[in-house]
């Protein structure tokens, strides 16, 4: 069959023949999804990622068609697979969460230790199936970045739970988020937490796109050009624009006591220089900084009830989503959309 193949840690890619021998209902894959971490491996970028038998096969995102029936699946079922699997060995794997796995020895689909989903088809085991209502069919891709955003949001507000930190009235109507950074992660995180009620402030060091304008003005976050000083402090922060870790240590000071501060995804450049004033601060104020990664299956879940929501209640956006579509069979535009974010870019689809 055919598969998109990489060869970490070397640059670039090939649309190849191979043989992959798996347990499991057969799935034939309609689509992928592209994302940062997938262009990080095919530019050789990625120290994380890892051959597995000679080769790897790339992608984590995926959406299919069920070939056969399941225990609890029927032929003809829309589905998506999950990408990260547990180790085996401790607790939280064992448990289904090896978004907590204890020994590092997770895989990670299209990444380290497990071939992904950028191929014809795949085998795979229902219990890393989440099945995809058909009434979101065209952006159900969104969900697998999504699932990473549900579980942040859901740790966020765990970790506040140290403190009480609802509003007078129950709800987060008080309390004040800024995100850095406007590609499709911050976004999602956007949309979400204005979901659960939160103020929202995005931002970014230029002024916004007018795509990006028509998306803040129908899910009502304010905008920042971080060219400009800003001058108000936050109850979060969410760094999500993968840019220099500089942004970090630019944004710390921002938070107010008992702030939290998120980490998502990788800084490509630059160093975080604590000094001991800002430690202090970090320690009076009792700032917590958490790393924020990866969801599993009950977030896949809340996240595709979300999308279902998301599609009435902020139609622009939700039509916005999907910014290009690529067949397979253009592999000249594969390698382009695989090695490189455009401009304007939200989500781009691999079609099969």
């Amino acid at each position: 069959m055919k598969a998109i193949v990489v060869h970490p840690p070397k640059p670039g890619l090939s649309l190849s023949d191979v043989n992959i021998n798996s347990d499991g209902a057969r799935i034939k894959i309609l689509e992928n999804g592209i994302c940062g971490t997938d262009r990080e491996i095919v530019n050789g970028e990625l120290s994380a990622a890892s051959e597995l038998n000679g080769f790897l096969v790339l992608g984590h995102e995926a959406l299919g068609i069920l070939e056969e029936n399941t225990e609890h699946l029927k032929k003809g079922d829309l589905v998506m697979p999950i990408n990260r699997r547990g180790c085996g060995k401790c607790l939280n794997c064992m448990l289904g969460r090896p978004d907590f796995c204890e020994t590092g020895m997770q895989v990670e689909a299209g990444i380290s230790g497990m071939h992904g989903f950028m191929r014809e088809y795949i085998n795979d085991d229902e219990r890393y199936l989440v099945k995809v209502p058909n009434i979101i069919k065209d952006i159900a891709i969104m969900a697998q970045p999504l699932a990473d955003i549900e579980k942040s949001v859901e740790e966020i507000i765990n970790i506040q739970k140290r403190l009480y930190w609802p509003c007078y009235d129950g709800t987060y109507s008080c309390r004040d988020v800024l995100i850095t950074g406007t590609g499709t992660i911050g976004i999602l995180f956007a949309m979400l937490l204005r979901t659960y009620g939160f103020n929202v402030y995005m931002s970014n060091k230029r002024e916004p796109t007018e795509m990006e304008a028509k998306i803040f003005d129908e899910i009502s976050v304010n905008y920042y050009n971080t060219s400009n000083r800003i001058d108000k402090s936050f109850d979060v922060i969410i760094e999500a624009s993968g840019s220099s870790a500089e942004v970090i240590e630019k944004t710390l000071p921002l938070l107010k006591n008992n702030g939290f501060y998120g980490i998502f995804g990788f800084a490509k450049s630059g160093a975080l220089n604590i000094d001991s004033k800002l430690l202090q601060s970090i320690v009076y104020k009792s700032i917590t900084i958490t790393g924020l990664i990866n969801g599993q299956k009950p977030h896949m879940e809340m996240a595709m009830n979300h999308l279902i929501q998301w599609k009435h209640e902020f139609p622009k956006t939700t039509s916005m989503m999907i910014t290009e579509k690529v067949p397979v069979s253009n592999e000249k535009r594969l390698n382009e959309v695989l090695s490189k974010k455009e401009p304007g870019e939200i989500k781009v689809k691999i079609l099969w």
